[in-house]
């Protein structure tokens, strides 16, 4: 396996400059996830390290050697695609098969090596099979069977598993993550859900026009969220976000109710706080904001209560669904956990509490 590094790299289509000047070093042994909307320019950036597309500017090293004008097969990469990609006349054999055999490897070292990545995929007994008598899972995991095949240096999944429904999409991720453990491999995976960013990676590179908006493991991003923009990306639901003005250590919320926490800077500023970092209470307890029940969404052990706070301020609060479920149109009180709230500036960017410094 190897490190992979990207030096200030550059890309335009035309107008348009998709990557802008992205550094970044991913481990040997690393699973690392880019991870944002469309049009961020992850995909570009995978098949960028691929070869598939040419750097305008900046450099990629793999294991330390400069790969920048290098082919895609002289870079010792392996490419997943979303599509599987497979050759529908030939057998899922075949197909594994293919290019280890385009390599000039032997008969016996291509046989063996096919049947044992099938065998570590559990789709050996589907090997004499073609594409089209394959469910969606099955062709997947012979296109991953097809990459691993080759022992390349780095892996690269470009949406891989996009095409699969939410049972295979949850299976198919649970063995990449295994995958990734057996092979101690370096691997990149592309994805604009954030649920396989969190649960797959290491570390997440998350991507905003043609820029990382911030880089770590998947609790940092959760837990620090750098801007506005990464705290709403991260977290299902995504992070309740209100405008607020801090006067004399409280934040005054739109409706005019004041919170009492340990606010940042006097001025205009964001509050931000997650939904299980809210609860409901008694109308008379302490720091209690009222609120009218707007809809309740029943997940099995939680359920996700949304309630509208007044001057057009609306939360989504996490609740357990052993507690009792309140009707829509109801009227509740909720409570913020003052530990756990996160400011923002004006600017988009993350700003400290004074006793957080």
């Amino acid at each position: 396996m190897a490190s992979v590094r990207l030096e200030n790299l550059h890309k335009r289509f035309g107008d348009v400059e998709v990557i802008r000047g992205i550094d970044l070093d991913v481990a040997d042994g690393e699973f690392l996830v880019f991870v944002g909307p469309s049009g961020c320019g992850k995909s570009t950036l995978l098949r960028l390290v691929a070869g598939l597309e040419e750097a305008d500017s900046g450099r990629i090293l793999i294991g330390g050697r400069d790969v920048t004008q290098l082919p895609p097969a002289r870079r010792g990469v392996s490419v997943v695609f979303q599509s599987y990609a497979l050759y529908p006349h030939m057998s899922a054999y075949e197909n594994i098969a293919f290019g280890l055999r385009r390599s000039g490897a032997s008969g016996a070292t291509v046989d063996e090596r096919t049947r044992r990545v099938a065998a570590m995929l559990g789709i050996d007994p589907l090997l004499h099979r073609r594409p089209r008598e394959l469910s969606g899972g099955q062709r997947q995991r012979v296109a991953i069977a097809r990459a691993i095949v080759r022992e390349p240096q780095v892996y690269l999944f470009d949406e891989p598993l996009s095409n699969l429904d939410a049972a295979l999409r949850a299976q198919t991720r649970l063995e990449i993550a295994r995958l990734h453990d057996a092979l101690s491999a370096t691997m990149i995976f592309v994805t604009h859900d954030q649920l396989e960013a969190m649960t797959l990676a290491d570390r997440i590179v998350l991507l905003r026009d043609g820029s990382v908006e911030q880089a770590g493991t998947p609790a940092e991003l959760y837990r620090r969220p750098a801007t506005r923009f990464a705290a709403e990306f991260i977290g299902s639901p995504k992070m309740n976000l209100v405008p607020v003005v801090v006067e004399e250590g409280a934040a005054v919320l739109p409706s005019g109710r004041r919170l009492a926490s340990p606010a940042p800077r006097s001025g205009p500023a964001e509050l931000g706080v997650r939904p299980e970092n809210l609860a409901l209470v008694a109308a008379d307890a302490p720091e209690a904001l009222p609120a009218r029940v707007l809809h309740v969404e029943e997940l099995g052990d939680t359920r996700i209560i949304h309630l509208d706070a007044g001057q057009g301020t609306r939360f989504a609060l996490r609740q357990s669904s052993d507690a009792p479920a309140p009707a829509r149109g109801e009227a509740v009180a909720m409570r913020f956990d003052a530990a756990r709230l996160h400011w923002f500036g004006q600017d988009g960017r993350r700003i400290e509490p004074p006793c957080a410094r």
